[in-house]
């Protein structure tokens, strides 16, 4: 293996710029290397090179997919991650890594090699003998609804899945249990997602069906995924195009008590909001974002924290390190780092027995770092409507 690499940095002016960089050999604490097949775009990474977030130089991208070529730094560390994870040097894995890392600007997805926490991956099997998707070629779509068995399909996974996981057992207080639960954890209340053909949200409405989180859900998501919406157990999904669809899901479901803002733009949770404020009666309402938001971002005459609970999450303190975020920096939050480990291990089972299906990939039609920079501004400008792009590398 060479001791450099091909990356996707951010460059000057927030630009992306493809370059020949080190193999990481930073190694923390249990971290695996892992060569790169596929990668997904999430909104975090643009928004890492638009609004400066991550450092002139950073690697980009959160979501791989590869094999795994090298267990820790030295002998020790290999033998404590195979005793530990049962992971081995040729597994195949969906792996989370912090690009545009303010700590760890060499280390970032969408590069040939990737370095990541190996608390944090996911192992699959995949169906063909190269991983990728059987008689899928460039720019082709893989429907939703099969196992995870591709390397295009397991990048899908990482930001969007383990953020459900802990939004779930952290915001929102579930128990992740896949040893077939008899009970609803919650049949009396309605949960609201704003934004249900996200990759979170069809995630989200997946994991909830087979933990038994919440048996009442209700989306926000253009009607021509409706169909896709109730196979996940969505009791009714409103267009976000029809007129006053706000006030129609409160007068019809006014025993919401949670709200989950998919979406998180600066739009989506101020509307989340609002329509929190009109849902109280006797207690509060919570509304869960996923951009680190509280109740600053709402104006201060719109605001009123006697009726409405606002809280976030951030899947990079899993990783256990301080997050520098913008102007502030977050400190290294143990608590989480443990509730997302113990949880987000859990995933093996329903990822491996089939429990878990793929949503909807599209293939981008350039391969590598091309593609990777093709799929960011998909992402950026909308094109993404209910489905992950993903690129071959």
């Amino acid at each position: 293996m060479s001791n450099t690499m091909k990356a996707l940095t951010i460059g000057e002016n927030s630009s992306a710029v493809i370059k020949n960089v080190p193999v990481p050999e930073n190694y923390l604490p249990n971290q695996i290397l892992i060569k790169v097949s596929a990668v997904a775009a999430n909104p975090t990474d643009w928004k890492h090179i638009d609004y400066k977030l991550g450092p002139v130089g950073s690697i980009v991208g959160c979501d791989a997919a590869g094999t795994i070529v090298k267990l820790g730094k030295d002998e020790a560390e290999a033998k404590h991650i195979a005793d530990t994870y049962g992971y081995k040097v040729g597994d195949h894995v969906a792996a989370v890594v912090h690009g545009c890392s303010v700590l760890h600007p060499e280390n970032g997805a969408f590069a040939e090699y990737a370095l990541a926490d190996a608390a944090l991956v996911s192992k699959f099997e995949p169906k063909t003998t190269d991983g990728y998707e059987a008689g899928k070629g460039l720019g082709d779509s893989i429907e939703s609804g099969s196992a995870i068995d591709s390397f295009e399909k397991a990048a899908s996974l990482p930001v969007s899945l383990y953020t459900v996981t802990v939004v779930l057992a952290i915001n929102l207080a579930k128990k992740i249990n896949f040893d077939e639960p008899t009970e609803w954890q919650d049949s009396e209340s309605t949960l609201l997602i704003y934004g249900g053909a996200t990759g979170f949200a069809q995630y989200f409405l997946q994991i909830n069906q087979l933990i038994k989180g919440f048996k009442n859900v209700v989306t926000i998501a253009s009607s021509k995924h409706e169909d896709l919406l109730k196979s996940y157990g969505v009791i009714e999904n409103f267009d976000y195009k029809t007129e006053n669809f706000l006030d129609e899901i409160i007068k019809k479901y006014p025993n919401i008590k949670n709200i989950i803002d998919a979406v998180s733009s600066s739009d989506t949770y101020s509307a989340s909001y609002e329509t929190a404020k009109k849902l109280f009666v006797n207690e509060k309402i919570q509304v869960v974002n996923l951009m680190n938001y509280n109740s600053s971002q709402i104006a201060e005459e719109n605001r009123d924290e006697s009726k409405v609970t606002v809280s976030s999450t951030l899947l990079y303190a899993a990783l256990g390190l301080p997050v520098p975020f913008g102007p502030v920096t977050l400190p290294a939050d143990p608590h989480y780092r443990k509730i997302a480990i113990e949880n987000i291990s859990k995933l093996n089972k329903v990822i491996n027995n089939g429990s878990l299906k793929s949503i909807p990939v599209k293939i981008n039609e350039k391969t590598g770092l091309e593609g990777a920079i093709d799929a960011i501004d998909g992402v950026r400008t909308g094109k993404n409507k209910g489905e992950k792009f993903v690129v071959r590398f």
